[in-house]
């Protein structure tokens, strides 16, 4: 009896040990992984950050899950670094390799609470990244296009405006950007005619025309003539969103002459014109809508009703010409 006791209680000791054994083991993967991103942490070279963030990828998943903080709360070197090694680890993988598998799914499940540098890095990963989870990478790109460091919304802009992310449209505001290199890739991702609806319209890029940057400005160009726009009507719309009232006052005087036959129908421009922020240029608008002999509409009673009193005056007048003229039985257009 005492013998098999003695045995139950070795084997139970046996199973104790194996046990304790594993844990150690499976928690000595994670101190290991833990040491291994706190050398990376302290590194002083790209090359030996990008060695230490391989053992951690090497290291499976307590190795990804560090690589996956670091992404979080580390520097751009830092992050740069996780990202070189893990593209080095894919770039010949093919999507369903579990090699692939065991690190692409979870930095793409934990994309949306990486810190600045985590987000500007990983953007380099989205060719890598897409072809496991292509919404992911919207959240990613939509998270750059956002980002307040200008290399971001870069990378973000150009990537945005791959067909298979389809999101050109969240490109639109980056054409204000601050920074001139962002806004010529805005202005090249939206402006020129593509496969689709456009995300914003023609004469809605005008106003590019007059940018401060002259790249920006050849871009818009560029784009507006994709769009089937001729030079004369290019020319038109840079006038019309120029920043100095003089030039805007050039453009009626391009319209009163009918100039190269942009303005057989000089409606919509002096529509436009009739909002300008300028009163002397609303004013010019009234006289020559008369002096075009157009049927007068809406736009014209809003003239009527202008904030300026100069406005109001000239409207008055040239709305009391026209409509002697349309009792004589002129005719109008």
């Amino acid at each position: 009896m005492a013998g098999v006791w003695a045995k139950r209680v070795g084997a139970g000791i046996g199973v104790a040990v194996l046990l304790a054994g594993g844990f150690v083991v499976w928690n000595w993967n994670g101190i290991s992984a833990r040491m291994a991103a706190a050398k990376l942490r302290s590194a002083t070279s790209d090359d030996a950050r990008v060695e230490l963030a391989g053992k951690l990828i090497a290291a499976g998943k307590p190795g990804v899950t560090q690589l996956i903080e670091v992404l979080r709360t580390g520097t751009p070197e830092q992050c740069s670094a996780v990202v070189m090694a893990v593209s080095q680890h894919v770039k010949d993988l093919p999507p369903d390799d579990p090699k692939s598998a065991a690190v692409c799914p979870p930095i793409l499940a934990a994309c949306d609470s990486f810190g600045e540098s985590g987000t500007m890095a990983v953007l380099d990963l989205i060719p890598e990244l897409s072809r496991q989870d292509a919404e992911a990478c919207r959240t990613l790109i939509r998270a750059g296009l956002k980002s307040s460091d200008n290399k971001a919304r870069l990378r973000a802009t150009r990537l945005a405006a791959a067909p298979q992310f389809g999101l050109k449209k969240e490109v639109v505001p980056l054409l204000d950007d601050p920074t001139a290199e962002v806004r010529r890739a805005a202005m090249a991702a939206v402006g020129p005619l593509g496969i689709g609806e456009p995300v914003i319209e023609a004469d809605e890029l005008f106003r590019w025309l007059n940018d401060s940057d002259a790249e920006v400005r050849m871009v818009c160009e560029a784009a507006l003539s994709t769009r089937g726009l001729e030079p004369d009507l290019i020319d038109a719309g840079r006038k019309l969103t120029h920043p100095e009232a003089s030039e805007r006052l050039t453009l009626l005087v391009d319209i009163q002459r009918g100039k190269n036959g942009v303005f057989r129908t000089p409606g919509p421009w002096l529509e436009r014109l009739s909002r300008d922020a300028d009163p002397a240029v609303r004013a010019a608008t009234a006289r020559v809508a008369y002096e075009s002999r157009l049927s007068f509409a809406g736009w014209l009673n809003r003239l009527i009703d202008d904030p300026d009193p100069t406005v109001k005056r000239i409207a008055e007048y040239h709305r009391s010409r026209a409509e002697q003229l349309q009792q004589t039985g002129f005719p109008g257009r």
